[in-house]
């Protein structure tokens, strides 16, 4: 699996193996999942810098994180998968 898009997974453990297809099916779905993914990057990264942006970048993040959770719940929710050919 490698550690791409590791993070979308780890927050929606019991939504792994539908998170993997919905990622090898849908474009949006897996460009939601890649972004929630930087997002998590970057907060990381500001959560342990210094200096006066540092606070504001994490706010931000924290901020787009929690939009990206709930967009991606709505697509674990509505989206079905299209069945294996």
């Amino acid at each position: 699996m490698g550690d791409r898009k590791r993070h979308i997974r780890e927050h929606f453990p019991d939504q792994v193996d539908r998170i993997d297809h919905l990622m090898a099916q849908n474009p949006e779905f897996l460009s939601l999942c890649e972004d929630y993914d930087a997002c998590v990057n970057a907060l990381h990264y500001w959560a342990h810098a210094n200096g006066p942006e540092a606070e504001k970048r994490v706010i931000e993040y924290h901020t787009l994180i929690n939009e990206l959770e709930e967009e991606i719940s709505q697509y674990l929710v509505v989206i079905k998968p299209r069945p294996p050919e």
